[in-house]
């Protein structure tokens, strides 16, 4: 019997598997060139009703820093390939325990391709089909402003951001899927790309 933690975020399934495995790679803090580091990894699936379904993984580097990086591409429409290059998500430790992660989606523009951007409150509401921040919290995280989740952040401090204890990565892979999965799916900032799929 399996104790993965399975739970849907609109139309994306996630099956988060239990326990962290030993992972070697490259931190987001590092950069593309930064060296590799250890990390415990947790892994979940993610499958969309479009036929995407890839791991991603949540580490925590020996460094303290964290991030959310897709692991394997198992199936899907290529659209769902831009994730591999614009889809990491980083986690900040805050130093009280917690880390926090700044809320910014994937969304098409002028280049035919997503990208990361800054969204409102609104516009992840829109993007999960229910209230985003209530989302969050019913899956363990702390939602607010960024200034008032990290300690002095040097930019984007009025935007939409995250807080997780150390195990609260049912919130991250949420943001996740909310994040860099459903603006795919919906073509966030297409015209008419949203809309559709009410």
């Amino acid at each position: 019997m399996s104790d993965d933690v399975e739970f849907n975020v609109g139309l994306v399934a996630i099956t988060m598997r239990v326990g962290d495995v030993d992972f070697r790679g490259t931190p987001v803090s590092a950069g593309r060139s930064g060296a590799e580091q250890e990390g415990k990894l947790r892994e979940a699936v993610i499958e969309s009703s479009d036929g995407l379904r890839m791991t991603v993984g949540c580490t925590v580097w020996e460094d303290g820093s964290a991030d959310v990086q897709p692991l394997d591409f198992l199936a899907g429409p290529d659209a769902y390939r831009r994730l591999e290059a614009a889809g990491r998500m980083t986690l900040n430790d805050n130093g009280d325990g917690a880390r926090v992660a700044l809320l910014r989606a994937l969304k098409y523009g002028d280049r035919g391709y997503p990208s990361l951007a800054s969204v409102t409150w609104e516009e992840l509401s829109e993007l999960a089909g229910t209230d985003a921040a209530d989302l969050l919290t019913s899956h363990g995280a702390r939602v607010a402003a960024y200034e008032d989740l990290r300690t002095q952040p040097r930019q984007y401090r009025e935007h939409p951001a995250f807080a997780v204890s150390e195990d609260g990565l049912e919130a991250v892979f949420a943001a996740f899927a909310i994040t860099r999965v459903i603006p795919i799916m919906k073509g966030f900032g297409r015209s008419g790309g949203v809309e559709a799929f009410h």
